[in-house]
């Protein structure tokens, strides 16, 4: 046999081989991707961040047992060019979807659940109108707002409404979910972000109320750049025993939240606090401002004697 014939069949051979290696893998990536990790229809809640790097998704996607492999399953994200459509917050998936709608749900959360956007500073009244517009358990989270044995169970803080701890945050959760799981997922995000932020695992009553405070700098300050300054006023008022009069809790319905009337802070949060507020209640601007005003633009203007606020008043809203 000549060389030629040699070379001839030796690359038939390694030409069958690769073809054949590919068919293969073409074949087991397939499956792969229709194949369920578990036949568990049980769900479980996978959080994404905003601006997640996909292979910590993958990652924790893993470690939950909901794929079977890192790479196919990061593989199949890149040829579908799908990474940049996955949607953050908390996502319910079942055990037994397969990487396909896995990656449908990430994309596409409401084929499969309900999606609940709690705005910073939204509060309890109105996070009840989201559950009740979206076919949700509205009845049973009534019950759970004022449950102090329910706020103590998830939060390890006797307070006597949820108020507060509900995080603002994107939530896709199960059509058919209780109340109590979609309370607890809002738990679990404050507690997270509580502990990212302070660098705290208690929380205890100094903990309330600052939250508390964070609550009416989420109201108050029309910016993230002014916080640290709404609460260095809220905290000097506080120190000289003046009323706080912060126009976010003259409207409430129980007049004990109106600091008009009332020194000192209000009984519980007026609404849910974001990351920045709830930074800001902890780590106040040292100032010596009393006073506060916003200005038609959203611009705050702040001062240290009431001949100043005054003259402000008359400067910028009148």
């Amino acid at each position: 046999m000549t060389k030629l014939k040699k070379l001839i069949i030796a690359n038939g051979i390694l030409f069958f081989l690769t073809f054949s290696f590919l068919i293969y893998t073409i074949f087991k990536f397939n499956a792969f991707l229709n194949t369920p990790a578990s036949k568990n229809h049980k769900g479980i809640y996978i959080k994404v961040e905003q601006g997640e790097p996909v292979k910590r998704l993958i990652k924790n996607l893993k470690q939950k047992n909901l794929i079977t492999r890192s790479d196919w399953f990061y593989y199949y994200i890149k040829l579908t060019g799908e990474a940049k459509n996955i949607k953050a917050g908390y996502h319910f998936i079942r055990r037994d979807y397969t990487p396909k709608q896995i990656l449908d749900e990430l994309v596409n959360p409401k084929l499969h659940t309900v999606k609940l956007t709690i705005l910073p500073g939204y509060n309890l009244n109105r996070i009840e109108q989201l559950i009740e517009e979206n076919g949700l358990d509205y009845s049973g989270f009534k019950k759970l707002e004022h449950n102090t044995k329910f706020i103590k169970e998830c939060i390890g803080y006797k307070a006597t409404s949820l108020e507060g701890f509900l995080y603002p945050d994107s939530y896709f959760v199960a059509r058919e979910e209780s109340a109590k799981t979609i309370a607890k997922l809002m738990c679990r995000q404050f507690k997270r972000v509580f502990q990212e932020t302070t660098k705290r695992d208690n929380f205890t009553k100094s903990d309330y109320e600052k939250l508390i405070i964070a609550s009416i700098i989420q109201k108050e300050a029309t910016n993230k750049k002014d916080m640290k300054l709404v609460a260095s006023v809220i905290y000097n008022r506080l120190k000289r025993n003046m009323p706080l009069q912060m126009d976010s809790t003259r409207n409430m319905d129980n007049k004990s939240y109106n600091t008009y009337i009332n020194r000192g802070l209000p009984p519980t949060p007026i609404c849910n606090p974001d990351r920045n507020a709830i930074y800001a209640a902890y780590n106040p601007e040292k100032s010596s401002f009393l006073f506060f005003i916003s200005k038609k633009n959203g611009e705050m203007v702040f001062s240290k004697t009431l001949k100043q606020h005054d003259n402000n008043i008359r400067k910028y809203l009148r």
